[in-house]
């Protein structure tokens, strides 16, 4: 009875309004297994709607998976102790990089408290991690890059992604989704001298270097 936008496709729906099971769901290519709901049916008499959803297995590796507490108003929605993991190769394909790389590894969204308000984000706290992350630059073999690590917040009415540039690149970026759903990334790198060859040379894609060594990134 709900509208359902293009980029979700689901399987086969069983339970109730206030438990229920959809076996699979996918959202822009990036599918999710054993989806469950839990709706608590006394936050209707406070005129919202209590949900707990899981999917998929947190143990289960390149598989995403997410749990969260949400909570639904008329013109808001909050979630609570959210996590969401995503393998990094199912994402490349929503992204439009400066380079053209093939990569590995975990992307883990922890959010403690988001607050969407009248469609915009009004209250962002959490972080977000590459784990075990792995690059394959347009030549060269496959890199081990570690881990990244990133602030999350809310500015301007629009979600924020901060990085730690304590890694390996020294990937110091700012990236925000605007009104219109695209994603925007501007900050600047530099790879450790003791990284492949190929890497530096990789750079040449990204432009020419500043006096300090560093490659900007804007797209």
């Amino acid at each position: 009875m709900l509208p359902v936008p293009a980029a979700v496709q689901f399987g086969q729906v069983s339970g109730s309004l206030w438990q229920g099971q959809i076996q699979q769901l996918q959202i822009q290519q990036v599918p999710f297994s054993d989806l469950r709901w839990q709706l608590n049916p006394w936050s209707l008499l406070m005129l919202r709607a209590d949900i707990t959803v899981t999917a998929g297995a947190i143990h289960q590796e390149n598989q995403p998976y997410l749990s969260a507490h949400i909570q639904l108003k008329p013109t808001e929605i909050r979630v609570t102790n959210g996590l969401l993991k995503l393998p990094v190769a199912t994402l490349l394909p929503l992204l439009q990089l400066p380079v053209p790389v093939q990569a590995t590894g975990e992307l883990v969204l922890d959010i403690n408290q988001l607050q969407v308000k009248d469609q915009v984000c009004a209250s962002l706290i959490g972080n977000a991690s590459w784990l075990d992350a792995k690059l394959q630059p347009p030549v060269g073999s496959w890199l081990d890059l570690q881990h990244f690590h990133a602030n999350l917040s809310c500015e301007n009415q629009q979600p924020v992604l901060i990085t730690d540039p304590a890694n390996i690149l020294a990937l110091d970026v700012r990236a925000t989704v605007n009104a219109a759903g695209k994603l925007q990334v501007s900050g600047t790198l530099k790879p450790a001298a003791e990284l492949p060859a190929e890497v530096h040379q990789a750079m040449q894609f990204v432009g020419a270097p500043d006096a300090e060594g560093r490659y900007r990134l804007n797209f």
